[in-house]
């Protein structure tokens, strides 16, 4: 809503928010015209850059001129949003009324009342509650966080509290004064009031789920909110010989993502000191990383000085990327810096987008002219001096999460940072353009259908045969003792992905890790391929249950049999936990997106000797 009295209200900015935080969300302008003065807004400028912006009304709130007209195109937009008439179980109704009923007069309840409301209204089922409380959870009814060992024991019933107990903190002048810095002891002076004093560690859990505070590494109790850093650059020494940089400008820059990154990090903070509002120094002992935000030019910079630079560097960006992905509309360059004699030792080099620099590898040419110098560079050189790449592509994750668990074993650092390393090792790497992938689920069984998996994949790689199009395929390009995660993250990074579906494979742990790979890397619906065997039971709702099912079960198994080792043993299989959490809550959305899509039958792909198949590949593989 646009006041006539502010001069400065950033239509840019909340409209750039919207479309970054939703899938295109209708936007209505509504224009409080204080004393009638008149509001410009340069409508047919911003209906061109937001296409979601459908009205801009003109108002007096004071005297209601013209409110009738907004109130009621708003509620005709709602009632026409997709989601909008979709009919729920009456079962869950009865539980959303309850809810709502409690909310009137507390601010959250135990679990275990949720599932006695949910008992009391016929709604028996323990996995049935979850999907509901999830349901709630996405809609922003209650907060209830499954996963989370202190959050998963209450409902909170209403957000707006726990909201308003987070910002309690964060107002608070004594930890604003200390630039964000505070300690337990702190939030239970603050929280003291009866309506937080039974819920200190649920709100401060609240707190680290939304990525407002880490605590202190070697620090327990003490926490820091990096939104509230000073914004004073510290002094240090910094290394200026032969640094990497590295520069992501983007076309609108939120706020929010170095705090993301600092709080992701924070147990690589360089002494747990250098970091600021608009910066921080991580180390893994022997290289450090600079990332600086700079908002006004909408830009992240890193450097990094040291030994081992690239590993360290693509251990920070692929935190980044992860961030990235998280928005939904996020446009920005990945900035790669020139190597010729004059830019090399520089602080500010001549940089090539990233994309441009694949485009000349996909189009055979291997020079680049410098513009700061004018010499002629070689484009594999660029990627290769602050990539981390091998003479065939993508470095091993393995190979990075290993040289950095030596040296952390040096520095006595835990398993668990180990562990976190490793995950971080990965980064994006080109893919030549006519490659397609083929995920599916290994080995045929006599009682399995007709249209046998192995049997269909042979058919189609022989089919891809007689085309310019080289089909990767894991049994036969993975080589012996290849890396299969590696490589399945390769898959997930493809760009055409055929996918053959099966109960196998939405009960595989290898497939379904494919599987979300392929959606973490974007652009999901447009890389992927599908194909759906008869045996995947996807097209009946309660037999699409059973596979969530499945998959908690899998959860509760690992999770008893867990108990049964020390803590020591247990590490090891966290990732399997976190793996199966993954698949158990977006398995369901695949499943959908596969119902909804003409996948055609496994017969008529056969007949037709796979003919559509590869024309709509061919067709991607040109865009």
């Amino acid at each position: 809503m646009v006041d006539t009295r502010q001069d400065n209200t950033d239509f840019y900015y909340w409209l750039n928010i919207i479309s970054l935080l939703s899938e295109n969300s209708p936007i209505f302008i509504i224009k409080n015209e204080k004393q009638d003065r008149q509001c410009d807004v340069n409508e047919r400028v911003l209906r061109g850059e937001f296409s979601n912006l459908e009205k801009v009304f003109a108002t007096n709130l004071e005297k209601n001129r013209g409110l009738d007209a907004i109130k009621d195109a708003i509620q005709k937009r709602i009632v026409n949003l997709p989601h909008v008439g979709t009919p729920l179980p009456k079962v869950w109704v009865r539980v959303r009324a309850a809810l709502e009923h409690y909310a009137n007069h507390c601010n959250y309840i135990t679990l275990e009342k949720y599932r006695d409301l949910c008992r009391t209204s016929q709604l028996t089922d323990h996995n049935r509650q979850n999907t509901l409380s999830n349901y709630l959870h996405d809609l922003g009814v209650i907060l209830h966080f499954h996963e989370d060992p202190i959050l998963k024991h209450y409902v909170i019933l209403k957000p707006e509290w726990g909201t308003a107990a987070v910002y309690d903190a964060l107002d608070t002048k004594e930890i604003r004064e200390d630039f964000g810095r505070f300690t337990r002891q702190q939030l239970n002076t603050i929280w003291k009031k009866d309506e937080y004093s039974n819920m200190r560690d649920e709100l401060l859990q609240l707190m680290k789920n939304f990525k407002l505070c880490y605590e202190i590494p070697g620090r327990p109790d003490h926490y820091i909110a990096p939104q509230l850093l000073s914004s004073e650059q510290p002094d240090y020494p910094w290394d200026e010989t032969s640094n990497l940089i590295l520069r992501y400008r983007y076309d609108f820059m939120p706020k929010g993502i170095l705090t993301r990154l600092i709080v992701e990090l924070h147990q690589y903070i360089e002494n747990q000191t250098l970091v600021w509002k608009t910066g921080v120094v991580f180390t893994n002992n022997t290289a450090h990383a600079e990332v600086t935000e700079h908002y006004p030019k909408s830009e992240i910079r890193i450097r990094v000085s040291g030994t081992d630079q690239k590993r360290w560097l693509s251990a920070i960006t692929h935190e980044l990327e992860k961030i990235h992905r998280s928005y939904e509309q996020l446009r920005y360059k990945t900035l790669i810096p020139c190597n010729c004699k004059t830019c090399k030792n520089s602080q500010t080099p001549y940089d090539y987008p990233y994309e441009r620099l694949q485009k000349f590898l996909r189009d055979g040419q291997y020079q680049i002219q410098c513009q700061e110098s004018y010499q002629m560079v070689d484009v594999r050189r660029l990627l290769n001096d602050i990539l981390y790449l091998d003479s065939d592509g993508l470095e091993p994750g393995d190979k990075l999460a290993d040289a950095l668990s030596i040296k952390d074993n040096q520095q006595g650092l835990p398993s668990q940072q180990r562990n976190l390393v490793r995950e971080r090792a990965q980064i994006q790497t080109y893919q030549p353009e006519k490659e397609v992938f083929i995920s599916y689920a290994w080995g045929d069984k006599k009682e399995d259908p007709p249209y046998k998996r192995e049997r269909i994949v042979n058919k189609i790689d022989s089919t891809f045969e007689n085309t310019d199009i080289t089909l990767i395929r894991d049994k036969r390009d993975l080589g012996f003792r290849g890396r299969i995660k590696e490589f399945m993250r390769q898959i997930g990074k493809g760009k055409a992905v055929i996918v053959i579906i099966s109960d196998k494979y939405l009960k595989s742990e290898n497939c379904m890790f494919e599987m979300l790979e392929i959606a973490d890397s974007g652009d999901f619906d447009n890389r992927i391929f599908p194909i759906v065997l008869d045996d995947a039971q996807i097209y009946d709702p309660v037999e699409c249950i059973n596979y969530v099912i499945y998959w908690e079960e899998k959860i509760e198994k690992l999770e008893t049999a867990m108990k049964r080792v020390g803590p020591a043993n247990r590490q090891r299989f966290n990732d399997s936990i976190d793996l199966y959490t993954r698949i158990r809550a977006t398995i369901a959305e695949f499943t959908e997106i596969f119902k909804d899509t003409n996948t055609l039958t496994p017969e008529i792909h056969t007949d037709s000797e796979f003919a559509e198949l590869t024309t709509a590949i061919k067709k991607r593989l040109e865009s």
